[in-house]
């Protein structure tokens, strides 16, 4: 499956939205490639950074199901004149057009909270488990 978000959209919602109309509940996103006019990163843990330019960006990630709902893990390289960001989007919103490309497996991967890694600073704390 290849998406095409248009600008002003949200990049995770969008590919949840698109996903779950598609009955995908686990992937691959092999291939995200576009721009993005703002974002919010999480470059390690205990560190967020909000970015607001436009800036190319690259990416993969994985689908998984947390209670039910999609959840996308996407990794990001981010750049512009103003530098260059790697990290875990958590949202972003298209600056002209973004292509992702998604590659449904039939394993079922599933997201588990875990109490020990919010304890410890993990923003995201959900673990990959597989059914």
């Amino acid at each position: 499956m290849v998406i095409r978000l248009d600008e002003d959209e949200e990049v995770i919602s969008s590919i949840a939205k698109a996903i779950a109309s598609e009955g995908i509940s686990s992937g691959v996103i092999s291939s995200f490639v576009g721009a993005l006019k703002g974002c919010r990163l999480i470059l390690r843990k205990g560190l967020e950074k909000s970015i607001s330019t436009h800036m190319e960006v690259i990416g993969n990630g994985n689908i998984s199901r947390y209670k039910g709902a999609p959840l996308v893990h996407l990794h990001v390289a981010a750049g512009s004149d103003k530098g260059i960001w790697i990290g875990h989007l958590t949202e972003g919103v298209v600056d002209v057009f973004c292509e992702i490309a998604i590659t449904p497996i039939d394993l079922k991967m599933i997201r588990k909270y875990d109490q020990s890694l919010a304890d410890s600073g993990v923003t995201v704390p959900y673990v990959l488990d597989f059914e």
